[in-house]
């Protein structure tokens, strides 16, 4: 997309009304008209919640520095990387302060990560105007759901989680507490993604997406059944969400996600897809 095509689109996203917007790229996505009669699709049902103020509720659960809260009084401290610091203002940031190895996110949305395997190669200056962006960005008006609309902005660092090879996200998608299936996504560098899909059980699931290629079948990882434990009670509280995690020789907690994709995932076989949808609840609000 050229930077002229970039600009018109983010003026329609300033100053069309939220619906109107959602429904605009809810056709450029099915080429037909939303409607709320006709919810069939994993699609549907995303925006289905998207148009739904009460999305609005969640936005303590995908702030990553208020859900560490929820994760420590679900699941104790132990499953949360540590905690260096905290950063509301570009000032607050000295390099010198940090260990060799870390993690920096922005507490809202996705994409503001940066990750560190060695803070020589790095300044201070760069790291704060970095940051500088990062707190001045709206999340919200990109994405238009409304879980990110009101996060207070924060940078969060944490511990640099190591790895014997490429760190991968193993994210549950759960309905009521009970997982649907697991994705992992492996390969990340260079642009490139392979995803593929198991049973909690880890029995290889025939789905996919056509943007995404599969890769080689993992071994089921030596921590699944406490990953799985983890998953149900973090997921208990809601009707849907797509909990993260890093399974190394520890579990570590990532997010929770609960428009995943932004509504635009659409999952193939196209059964599979609906039958999902059909699971999921209209009505989207904490079970317990």
């Amino acid at each position: 997309m050229s930077s002229i095509s970039k600009s018109i689109k983010n003026i329609f996203k300033i100053f069309l009304p939220d619906s109107i917007y959602i429904r605009y790229e809810y056709f450029k996505l099915h080429r037909r008209f939303y409607s709320s009669k006709k919810i069939e699709t994993f699609s549907d049902r995303i925006f289905s919640w998207k148009l739904d103020n009460k999305l609005a509720n969640f936005s303590t659960f995908v702030d990553k520095y208020k859900v560490r809260g929820f994760v420590s009084d679900k699941i104790g401290d132990d499953y949360l990387p540590k905690l260096i610091k905290t950063i509301s203002a570009p000032e607050d940031f000295e390099l010198t302060d940090m260990p060799n190895k870390f993690v920096m996110k922005l507490n809202n949305g996705c994409g503001y990560n940066l990750v560190v395997n060695d803070k020589n190669v790095l300044n201070t200056a760069s790291i704060r105007k970095m940051i500088r962006k990062w707190l001045d960005s709206d999340f919200y008006a990109l994405s238009k759901e409304k879980q990110y609309k009101n996060v207070k902005q924060l940078i969060i660092i944490e511990e640099f989680i190591e790895s014997s090879g490429i760190l991968k996200d193993y994210k549950f998608y759960c309905i009521d507490g009970e997982i649907e299936f697991i994705q992992v996504i492996s390969e990340r560098s260079n642009g490139l993604q392979r995803h593929n899909y198991y049973s909690k059980e880890w029995k290889p699931l025939e789905i996919s997406r056509k943007e995404y290629p599969k890769g080689d079948l993992e071994a089921k990882p030596a921590l699944l059944e406490q990953a799985v434990k983890v998953v149900e009670v973090l997921s208990s509280s809601f009707s849907f969400v797509r909990v993260d995690l890093y399974i190394q020789e520890k579990i570590f907690f990532g997010e929770l996600t609960f428009t995943p994709g932004n509504g635009y995932i659409i999952y193939y076989p196209d059964s599979f897809d609906k039958l999902l949808a059909s699971k999921m609840k209209l009505e989207f609000k904490p079970t317990k």
